[in-house]
């Protein structure tokens, strides 16, 4: 009975290692920290801290990958966790509107677009201070 579970156990560990991408997963945790908790602008051209974080999430996430290349780049981010779970809102400024995607699991491809909303106030105040912040 011991080796069964033993056998199965490693068998589980195996499939989910080789699940995941640990490349991925590395490049994905390496700069969540510097990003959490803030509203990043995201800069395709100048390719700031916001646009790596998207693209990280893209390339780590594919139903936010999809979703981008068809609604487009937003203007700004906001990475986020409920309950270990990994979100991110994604801001586009001309169209009034937020998209919130949440982890449904411990899995990448779990993530959901919970909600579409129009930006609140809290949120159109904080990021037009942030747009109006001078370089030292």
């Amino acid at each position: 009975m011991k080796t069964t579970t033993w056998i199965l156990s490693i068998a589980a560990l195996v499939t989910t290692l080789a699940a995941c991408n640990p490349k991925e997963y590395w490049e994905y945790k390496s700069s969540q920290m510097q990003s959490n908790a803030f509203h990043l602008p995201v800069d395709p051209i100048g390719k700031n801290l916001g646009y790596e974080r998207l693209m990280i999430n893209c390339r780590y996430r594919e139903p936010l990958d999809k979703f981008v290349k068809e609604r487009g780049i937003p203007d700004f981010i906001n990475e986020y966790n409920v309950q270990a779970l990994d979100g991110i809102r994604l801001y586009y400024l001309k169209e009034n509107e937020v998209y919130d995607f949440l982890e449904q699991d411990y899995k990448p491809d779990s993530i959901r677009l919970l909600e579409r909303r129009p930006l609140n106030g809290f949120e159109k105040a904080y990021i037009k201070e942030i747009q109006g912040r001078k370089p030292m």
